[in-house]
């Protein structure tokens, strides 16, 4: 009869396997329950961070099955690969983050004016949790923001407030960004989007008039001595947005201010929960500005 070893099978390998699962459920089912908003951030970054803390335990455990495999022949290889597998993909975006969160100041309220900031028109709801937070409009943030993003200014556009607002307007649009409340957008609109169809109007069947819906003459208004309402030179408009991917909640405030010829516009962008944005805020503002230049092809200054 031919002789055949008796192999050990590894139960560091084995173990692997199982906490690798249970790690990478509990990470993906946190992320996907903050996604779906049932799941408020603080709780789910401590769910990921457990889930992280278990994965290496599992990366570790699979190094202890592979080298039982090497020394000793024990059973396991495929279960060591597998822990190893599921470890690394929790462990690969959270060193992402936090390489982000050592390299990157320790901010979450960004603006491309930080002297003089826009101030919110409703403040962002803030709920407290275990997470650290300060006040991001101090100076020292702003100190730390200058030196980190320095290419993050606003933008001056050679032409009026209305055409400026109504670019932004449309960029928010296709960001689906939600309008919570604006100063003096009303009054810089009104009349220059085009006007939607009605519904409820139905073209006449006959060429014959309607009575009822005949013209009735009005006096002529006196527009050369009546005065001219001057349009507002400033505007405000604050929105939230959530990032495509994991959801984080995000409070953004626009101002546009003309001058003479030209029209400012600065932003400012906040996280809700923690210290740190990871880069986020000012990659939209960036991305937000590009955007905006692109529909004002021609007109972007300094």
């Amino acid at each position: 009869m031919p002789f055949r070893p008796h192999r050990p099978s590894s139960v560091a390998a084995s173990w692997s396997r199982r906490l690798g699962r249970f790690a990478l459920l509990l990470a993906f089912m946190a992320l996907l329950l903050h996604r779906g908003g049932i799941l408020v951030l603080p709780n789910a970054v401590a769910a990921v961070l457990l889930a992280s803390f278990l994965a290496v335990i599992v990366l570790g455990l699979a190094i202890i099955g592979f080298l039982m495999l090497w020394q000793i022949g024990a059973k396991g290889g495929h279960a060591a690969f597998s822990g190893m597998v599921m470890a690394l993909m929790v462990l690969g975006p959270v060193g992402f983050a936090a390489g982000r969160y050592v390299q990157l100041p320790r901010i979450h309220d960004v603006s491309t004016d930080i002297a003089d900031a826009p101030q919110w028109l409703e403040e962002p709801p803030i709920t407290p949790s275990w997470l650290p937070r300060s006040n991001g409009d101090d100076p020292a943030a702003r100190a730390l923001q200058a030196a980190a993003y320095p290419q993050v200014t606003g933008r001056r556009y050679d032409g009026a407030i209305d055409r400026v607002i109504l670019a932004v307007r449309a960029v928010t649009q296709e960001n689906k960004w939600t309008q919570v409340d604006n100063v003096g957008v009303d009054l810089l609109v009104d009349g220059l989007e085009p006007a939607e169809p009605d519904a409820d109007a139905s073209p006449a069947s006959t060429g014959e008039a309607d009575p009822a819906r005949a013209p009735l003459p009005l006096p002529r208004p006196d527009i050369e001595n009546e005065p001219a309402e001057p349009l507002p030179t400033y505007a405000l408009i604050q929105y939230e947005a959530r990032t495509l991917i994991l959801g984080i909640p995000q409070d953004i405030l626009i101002r546009l201010v003309e001058e003479e010829e030209t029209t400012f516009v600065d932003m400012r962008v906040a996280t809700r929960d923690g210290d740190h944005d990871l880069g986020l805020n000012a990659e939209l503002i960036r991305t937000f500005l590009r955007d905006l230049d692109i529909r004002l092809l021609g007109i972007a200054g300094g």
